[in-house]
């Protein structure tokens, strides 16, 4: 008995042992103290500290974004961490209606769930009074290394997506789908994280029908001869590296990243035939932080697939893509964007920082990259100006406000409204 006692008293002290650095944080009342010990426990085994060290310590720290405040000091091998916790739990609430179609959501995620550094969360919604949800999970720090990331994701979505005449932004007709998700990933990364390597399998069940369209879409959809009533289901098979990284402090971001994305998609339909299809995206982003704590935020996205499924097409126009145009007003299997956006601090104080920002957005679509590349339709080109409202002790509360006035194609002006980083 004395040395199973022993050796378990062994066992228990086995990590202070390798352990030559003192480690305390301050200021963290929720986030348990082994979630800043597991991001630098590599550091916390070296004989002394260097500034590059301290420096490195800092942006990981940071990089949790479950701080709003870090501050480091290093004294005699005694590493002090004092940091400030952020609200990190976020409740979910949307409502949209017009048309004959209502749409509504409301949940809430954490990023910091039980004080673990775990992403938990989940959303009920409805669409024209039909019930769905999502609910998901991801754990940085899987396993108890930093270095893995791992999570799934539970769908059961209902969507409208809508129509637009490519030369007036008009409503011409609808979709409704309902999309039965699962999804489920997990990655690696290397060198202070320059490298991510990542794995993803991903199941959907589509059916793509005219479910609750108003009798006004319905009749576009007549118009155009356009009948959707299709069921499909599709296994994706995905592999993704990323090069670079992006670094967070609080709300501002700096650093770059090349992420190269390809997927085999297994796409089964009503014939019942199975295709081996695929889908491909190139994605880079670069973010400058000035002195005066203003923002150059860039982003540019290559997407490619041989998908035959609408739903499964890439679409541009809108907040995310290419602001002033109709969400989805254009779409093809290929597509880049390109958005470029400069963010400037108007007022900062305690819990609110308000930002200017102007920007541009460009895109362009094609049936593949030949086409897209060779075809003489002008690229889609916006630019504008915008407010953004947000909550430095908030994770990730930015209020955003934008105006933007396309130039090509279809001229006509949008202002939209979202919540949440653009890129």
């Amino acid at each position: 008995m004395k040395k199973l006692v022993y050796v378990l008293l062994c066992l228990t002290l086995v990590p202070q042992a390798f352990s030559k650095i003192d480690l305390d944080v301050v200021g963290n009342t929720r986030t348990k103290k082994d979630v800043v010990r597991v991001e630098i426990s590599e550091f916390l085994s070296q004989d002394s500290l260097s500034q590059a060290d301290l420096k490195e310590i800092e942006r990981r720290i940071w990089n949790l974004r479950v701080f709003s405040d870090v501050k480091i000091e290093n004294k005699k091998n005694k590493l002090s961490i004092i940091v400030k916790e952020r609200w990190t739990t976020i409740p979910i609430a949307k409502f949209t209606g017009g048309g004959g179609t209502s749409y509504i959501a409301a949940g809430v995620y954490d990023i910091n769930s039980f004080g673990s550094n775990m992403e938990l969360g989940a959303q009920y919604e409805s669409l024209n009074d039909r019930p769905a949800g999502v609910a998901w999970i991801r754990k940085p720090q899987f396993l108890g290394d930093r270095n893995l990331r791992a999570g799934i994701d539970i769908w059961s979505i209902n969507r409208v997506r809508f129509f637009f005449d490519q030369e007036t932004g008009d409503d011409a007709g609808a979709f409704t789908l309902q999309r039965q998700r699962f999804n489920s990933f997990i990655e690696k990364r290397w060198q202070n994280d320059f490298y991510t390597l990542g794995f993803n399998f991903e199941y959907q069940g589509d059916e793509i029908s005219e479910m609750d369209l108003t009798d006004e879409l319905l009749e576009q959809n007549d118009e155009r001869n356009y009948e959707p009533d299709e069921k499909s289901t599709s296994r994706w098979y995905t592999a993704y590296l990323q090069v670079g990284r992006i670094n967070f402090k609080n709300y501002l971001v700096e650093g770059s990243q090349i992420s190269l994305r390809s997927s085999l998609v297994a796409v089964s339909d009503d014939t019942e035939a199975i295709q081996n299809l695929s889908a491909n995206s190139f994605t880079f982003q670069y973010f400058n932080l000035f002195k005066d704590l203003s923002n150059f935020a860039w982003q540019f996205r290559l997407n490619n697939n041989n998908l035959r499924q609408i739903q499964n097409f890439n679409y541009l126009g809108g907040f995310e893509e290419v602001r002033g145009y109709m969400d989805g007003q254009y779409f093809d299997n290929a597509s880049w964007q390109n958005n470029i956006e400069y963010r400037f601090n108007l007022f900062e104080r305690g819990w609110l920082v308000v930002q200017g920002a102007v920007f541009s957005d460009q895109g362009k679509e094609g049936s593949d990259i030949d086409n897209l590349i060779n075809r003489e339709e002008e690229i889609l080109l916006s630019s504008g100006a915008g407010i953004r409202l947000i909550s430095p002790q908030i994770f990730r509360f930015v209020a955003r406000l934008d105006f933007a006035q396309t130039h090509t194609r279809s001229k006509q002006q949008g202002i939209s409204f979202g919540i949440q980083q653009f890129f």
